[in-house]
């Protein structure tokens, strides 16, 4: 029989052959968040608070482009396989079950919007400030799966039912925010949509239901040298949650001029008269009503190493995308070496996703082909580096044949 020790969202995604009879349990940790804009020192104070100065803003806007993305991808999973459980009376097809818990971020700031944020509009007196595709997206849902797998490749379909925990998004459209010549008046031409779960806590709070569907095959070939090769293929969250009917729904819809109003204003906690509602002042409409979200559904076609060949080192290539508006398609090279039977490492070079180039390391341990652990980042410059690193990683996994 044959068994991989990892999958694509952890340290390295390694093909070997075994003589495997035995029930087989996985556990992995896949944690990763960037930018490809922003360094670390910009988004550690920007994500979890602190002081951001002069020359903390002016160098990172130095960086801005037609998008500007930050995003992560945080993934507690355990797999097992059963090989000696069959379905549908076929004896290669074993059972796969799994359990997963994942939060997903992804967002895009406008050139103009950072702008506005970090200057204010001072120096824009005259211009218009362009807002639009500004985007912040972010799930937390847990996946329960069950399936099959093909023990010959260890392929694999799995249906899972969807728990959604907490989400929140909002987009705009075409949008802009303008500012007099004399800088006595403002004027905003809003347009865009929104959703949030009534709640974001406790943790687990259980506020949707949905199903998702992952395909996992692996095409094995032999290649001119006569070694065999293997791409692996990958569909997953191909599925939907259902939010319940407490979740707010927001329209925004605003052109609108302002003229002599205090900012003080909208945090005014006073009832009077003269009180400014936020969102009646910039057109947003609120309702409550129940929200169909589409799961983030991942793509992803990627040569795998194969322990099973006799070959020290392995090229390892592949592409990823996320079907959301702020990922870029991933791209990854690098190479596999495994100097002993026990051992392997290997590193990559890498260009999208919510981030630019960065450079990957991870490693493989086997004891005994009983017990595996691997260990690694895919962002290797961000997990040392505040200046230029943007972003930080961490994968973990190891399986254990009982």
């Amino acid at each position: 029989m044959m068994s991989l020790t990892a999958f694509a969202q952890e340290p390295t995604y390694v093909f070997e052959d075994t003589i495997n009879d035995k029930n087989l349990v996985k556990f992995s940790s896949y944690n990763t968040y960037s930018s490809n804009r922003f360094n670390n020192e910009f988004m550690d104070k920007f994500l979890f608070g602190g002081a951001i100065d002069q020359e903390l803003k002016d160098n990172n806007a130095k960086r801005l482009g037609r998008m500007n993305t930050i995003g992560g991808e945080f993934e507690q999973r355990v797999d097992s396989y059963s090989p000696g459980i069959n379905l549908f009376k076929k004896e290669h097809l074993g059972l796969k079950l799994s359990f997963s818990d994942n939060h997903y971020i992804s967002s895009n700031i406008p050139t103009d919007l950072f702008n506005l944020a970090m200057y204010g509009n001072a120096g824009y007196q005259g211009d218009s400030l362009d807002l639009t595709f500004a985007h912040a997206q972010y799930q937390h849902y847990q996946k329960f799966s069950v399936g099959f797998f093909d023990e010959r490749n260890l392929s694999s379909i799995q249906i899972s039912y969807v728990a959604g925990s907490k989400a929140a998004e909002f987009g705009l459209s075409s949008s802009h925010f303008y500012t007099s010549p004399d800088a006595d008046s403002v004027s905003l031409d809003l347009s865009g949509s929104g959703v949030m779960t009534d709640r974001f806590s406790p943790y687990w709070a259980f506020q949707g239901g949905g199903f998702a569907i992952d395909i996992d095959y692996n095409f094995i070939f032999e290649g001119k040298v006569k070694n065999r090769q293997i791409i692996n293929f990958k569909i997953n969250n191909l599925g939907a949650v259902f939010w319940n009917r407490l979740t707010n729904n927001y329209v925004i819809q605003s052109n609108t001029a302002f003229n002599g109003f205090d900012i003080q204003d909208f945090l005014n906690d006073d009832t009077t008269d003269t009180q400014i509602d936020l969102l009646d002042t910039l057109g947003i409409t609120e309702s409550t009503r129940r929200y169909v979200d589409f799961l983030p559904v991942e793509l992803v076609v990627q040569k795998l190493p194969d322990n099973a060949i006799d070959q020290k080192w392995q090229a390892i290539y592949g592409f990823k995308t996320i079907m959301v508006p702020d990922y870029f398609p991933y791209l990854y090279a690098g190479a596999y070496y495994r100097p002993i039977d026990e051992f392997s490492v290997s590193s990559r070079l890498s260009y999208g996703g919510h981030a630019g180039l960065r450079m990957g390391l991870n490693f493989n341990y086997w004891v005994k082909d009983k017990l595996y652990f691997g260990a690694g980042t895919f962002d290797l410059l961000g997990l040392v580096s505040k200046k230029i690193g943007f972003g930080r990683g961490f994968n973990f996994a190891m399986y254990y044949k009982l």
